[in-house]
């Protein structure tokens, strides 16, 4: 094979497992909820139709390229193109209302609001808000992307968020409020009066993707899509679709999927897979996958982290690894996993502990990121209810276990056992 196809091969393979944003094809399992917000953008649009919605997934959990593949395909319609003004914002970056509302005018082009003092927020607000407010059905729309969304909570009385929903909602000038955020309980953040402004639309991305799912995905990563080489990108998709075919790579994608959902994580994986693409052998083995597998975990922290736990905490791991065995990967809650814990110590140490105590150790293994949420806990979902799933592998629990020195004899036994009788 050529040295320039080697070097294109790898470009393209490079572009599509970049770990940030939209990479030119959106995976499948996304089309709908794609589908949903070119909707909601269009009525906006082309229909004068004011709206807001929030797009809530963890990290890595594809928020940016669902977003720049929707805007990507909205802005193609001529109609959508000249009828809609487009402004991004980032709670990261504009850390103050005062720095939106100088970002804002500038994005819109607007000489009358940049000429007002630098130190007249409310006088800069509220020009703003009589343009936009001034406007008709007739106006052009305005389409508002706000990035980091929950940073923007944290700005004083959340005048900023107040204003723009309250827009939304009075349906005079065509507005389109599109947030994305990472934490599953952004709704208990907003002030009363926001919320109240919000349409309560919710795109959700919270890594609920099967295991079927998760290897179409790899899939998606891994296939060419207008290669210069047509025959090679024929011969190339028949090799990736047969490869996920055999056991060992769906061994190593369920391990993957088993510790974790998110397809940033997923990406990383694959990222190695492709390093061993040779100009001279320019075809994915089974024996990439497992390399680049062992070399995944050695990698990753979790092992050094669970050296570190207390001895609840562990028991606590220990539960959920069983949890995880009995109902196949099946998201639990606290309660289910506080009832597993409480079984094994009263028949193997004849013991209890008391609720609140667990529910620290529980807290503290989320915030180390050994337990992750795996759905919507926001609204009225307490922490004891909201559903997670253990982000380390069964394997990699016993090893852990295994390596500690100071744990009892009875919890390492509970450890080894396949399920706790």
């Amino acid at each position: 094979m050529s040295f320039e196809l080697w070097t294109e091969l790898l470009v393209a393979l490079r572009n599509q497992l970049k770990p940030y944003g939209y990479s030119g094809h959106l995976l499948q399992v996304f089309e709908p909820k794609k589908k949903h917000l070119e909707d909601i953008m269009k009525r906006t649009a082309l229909m004068s139709e004011s709206t807001s919605v929030l797009i809530l997934g963890g990290v890595g959990s594809g928020k940016s390229a669902l977003l720049e593949s929707a805007l990507e395909s909205v802005f193609q319609n001529h109609q959508v193109k000249e009828n809609m003004l487009h402004i991004a914002l980032d709670g990261l970056v504009h850390t103050t209302d005062d720095l939106a509302l100088e970002d804002i005018s500038r994005q819109l082009k607007s000489q009358e609001l940049e000429n007002i003092s630098a130190e007249s927020f409310s006088e800069k607000l509220r020009f703003l808000l009589s343009t936009l407010k001034s406007g008709t059905k007739e106006s052009k729309s305005v389409l508002f992307i706000l990035d980091n969304f929950e940073l923007f909570c944290s700005h004083k009385n959340q005048n900023l968020l107040y204003n723009l929903f309250d827009i939304a909602q009075l349906q005079q000038t065509p507005v389109c409020i599109i947030g994305m955020c990472s934490r599953p309980d952004l709704l208990q953040v907003l002030e009363n009066r926001v919320n109240s402004r919000f349409s309560h639309q919710k795109i959700l991305l919270y890594n609920d993707i099967t295991l079927n799912e998760y290897i179409n995905c790899t899939k998606d990563f891994l296939c060419l899509d207008n290669f210069i080489d047509e025959k090679f990108q024929k011969r190339w998709n028949a090799d990736i679709k047969s490869l996920l075919k055999e056991a060992a790579v769906k061994k190593v994608l369920e391990n993957c999927f088993n510790c974790s959902q998110s397809l940033r994580d997923l990406k990383q994986l694959l990222h190695l897979v492709t390093m061993n693409i040779e100009e001279s052998h320019l075809k994915l083995t089974v024996k990439d996958f497992e390399e680049a597998y062992e070399h995944y975990c050695s990698s990753d922290s979790k092992a050094a982290v669970m050296q570190g736990l207390s001895i609840l905490e562990v028991a606590l791991i220990i539960a959920m690894m069983h949890l995880t065995e009995i109902y196949d990967n099946e998201p639990f809650n606290f309660e289910i996993v506080f009832n597993e814990l409480g079984r094994f110590l009263r028949n193997r140490l004849k013991c209890n502990v008391e609720k609140p105590v667990v529910m620290k150790a529980f807290e503290h293994l989320l915030d180390l990121e050994l337990i992750k949420s795996s759905g919507d806990s926001a609204s009225n979902v307490l922490k004891r209810y909201m559903l997670v799933r253990l982000s380390v592998t069964p394997n990699e629990v016993r090893e852990a276990v295994e390596n500690n020195q100071i744990l009892p004899v009875a919890l390492k036994q509970w450890a080894k056992s396949s399920i706790d009788g």
